[in-house]
């Protein structure tokens, strides 16, 4: 039976909703993520197609809200990328940023924030995103993201000035200066290593990391001040792995900006399900 195909994809993991007529909805977790503008895709298509062969999945419809999707360009590559797996699929690729409003608003208003490996934000007036802030990625930009994070704790450990316990939870078999220069320079995907130094590191009760995530958060916040007025930044709605491990901290550091987090989401897929399941009653 064909299904429509709903997506969330991250630069470092992915979410797969299957709608079909009929029948329970379904959601795969486990999955690869993709980001067209920096990382290369060929995990990405053969554990999707591995799990897709045996879930039986045949999609009419791809809906693809992704890490990276945001210009025509790597929009196109993430949508050939999945027809090498759905070959005869209509594909349609949206940002992660629209998901993410479909997914926590549906047709309500209010500022959206993605906060995981990367970051990104834009104020969605219940039918169209307004992105007035640069999407600059894990080297200019994405702060308060775990690669954002990420980047400090490596670098403070080459420095020799992570806190012992600390350097223990980031680097259990030491840091190596010409491993990390590796992987930040010629590694698949840079950007997911360096955040998974965040999730190493967030629960150790150490001062270091409570000051680190909300010196980082706090540059985050004085960001949003800086690109959306007081009415549309009023009220946040956050989804990401570090929004949502993270969200005291995060709700700390929005509040000194005059911010509330109202909502804060693990994923939109549960609300992409709900927002997508009416084309196929």
């Amino acid at each position: 039976m064909a299904s429509t195909v709903v997506a969330d994809i991250g630069g470092t993991s992915s979410r797969w909703g299957v709608l079909s007529e009929g029948r329970e909805a379904r959601v795969l977790e486990g999955l690869p993520g993709f980001n067209p503008a920096v990382g290369e895709p060929e995990m990405f298509i053969q554990t999707v197609r591995e799990r897709s062969l045996a879930e039986s999945i045949i999609a009419e419809e791809v809906f693809v809200y992704g890490a990276g999707c945001g210009s025509p360009e790597r929009a196109m590559r993430m949508a050939e990328t999945l027809l090498t797996i759905w070959p005869e699929a209509r594909v349609d690729v949206g940002s992660d940023l629209l998901g993410a409003a479909h997914g926590l608003l549906s047709d309500r208003t209010g500022l959206v924030l993605i906060l995981g490996t990367g970051m990104n934000a834009g104020w969605y007036d219940g039918t169209v995103l307004h992105q007035p802030m640069p999407s600059l990625g894990y080297i200019l930009g994405d702060e308060g993201s775990g690669a954002d994070i990420g980047k400090r704790i490596v670098r403070d450990a080459l420095h020799g000035r992570l806190p012992e316990d600390v350097l223990e939870a980031a680097f259990p078999d030491g840091a190596d200066p010409a491993g990390v220069v590796k992987e930040v320079y010629r590694g698949a995907a840079p950007q997911a290593w360096l955040a998974s130094f965040t999730g190493r590191i967030a629960n150790v009760p150490h001062p270091y990391v409570k000051e680190l995530v909300l010196e980082s958060f706090g540059r985050l916040a004085r960001l949003l001040s800086a690109y959306f007025p007081q009415d549309q930044r009023a009220e946040v709605h956050a989804t990401g792995s570090v929004a949502f491990g993270l969200r005291e901290p995060l709700r700390t550091a929005l509040a000194e900006e005059g911010m509330h987090l109202s909502d804060v989401q693990p994923s939109p897929m549960p609300g992409l399900m709900r927002y997508h399941s009416a084309l196929v009653r």
